[in-house]
């Protein structure tokens, strides 16, 4: 699939990205510019650049938190043995386990090597009510129009682990820092941080599917003339697996995986 730019030029600029098979869009709703290099040129990392790297960051197509959150999710309801169930660790006691994961659709690859920690809160019962994760490691993706080599930290909170909860929620934050390569206009290379932290992640127990919550975003990046670049932004999720991406200058980018 190739991926397409299409420019329709009325009072405002929009376009339409799609990102392999995730079918992952930037739709470009505002031209207005708030974020901008720290010289007063024309930015060496474009706000279109940055967005894309801060939806591969989320993206489960290419390993992002969306894909790490769940992975967390699955070490709560299978832990190898025969209930298969949070249940089975014991309150207050740390756990830990590392592991190698990869993926590939028909234009992203991706591959990651993990190391958790996690503990289980009962609260004031004997029943599993909540989590406490943390993970490093290191991670690398590949797709049509960016890749990336980065390390990776994050703390998660799940809380809702009763069987009687029909959904999650989620509270975590991720910093994703390493280096990029852009396939968009310039093709740019630049290193950066992306730092994510949500809010209230809805996440259904039936499909792990998130239903609502938002991520604040922020991105700090560091071209190859030296030069830096900052943007910031608001992720919401809407369900279905959509979500729509605003950054700091009011362009308005749709995301679909």
């Amino acid at each position: 699939m190739k991926h397409l730019i299409l420019p329709a030029n009325l009072t405002k600029r929009n376009n339409l990205i799609l990102l392999g098979l995730m079918a992952l869009a930037l739709s470009v709703t505002s031209c207005s510019k708030e974020d901008d290099s720290t010289d007063g040129t024309e930015s060496s990392i474009t706000e279109e650049e940055a967005a894309e790297a801060i939806a591969m960051s989320v993206s489960p197509e290419s390993g992002g938190m969306i894909e790490q959150t769940n992975q967390a999710i699955y070490i709560l309801e299978d832990d190898n043995s025969a209930s298969s169930k949070a249940e089975d660790y014991e309150c207050g006691v740390e756990y830990g386990s590392s592991y190698n994961i990869s993926g590939q659709s028909a234009n992203v690859t991706y591959s990651a090597s993990l190391a958790w920690n996690w503990i289980v809160d009962c609260g004031t019962g004997i029943i599993p009510s909540a989590a406490d994760f943390d993970l490093t490691g290191t991670s690398s993706y590949d797709g049509p129009r960016i890749s990336s080599d980065a390390s990776t930290t994050a703390t998660i909170n799940i809380q809702n682990l009763e069987d009687e909860q029909s959904s999650y929620i989620v509270n975590e934050t991720f910093s994703i820092a390493g280096s990029q390569e852009s396939y968009i206009r310039n093709e740019n290379a630049f290193t950066s941080t992306i730092d994510l932290s949500t809010t209230d992640l809805t996440v259904l127990k039936s499909n792990y599917n998130i239903a609502s919550g938002t991520i604040s975003v922020s991105f700090h990046g560091v071209a190859s003339n030296g030069n830096s670049y900052d943007y910031s932004g608001i992720l919401v999720f809407t369900g279905n697996q959509t979500a729509t991406l605003t950054m700091g200058s009011g362009n308005t980018y749709e995301l679909a995986w």
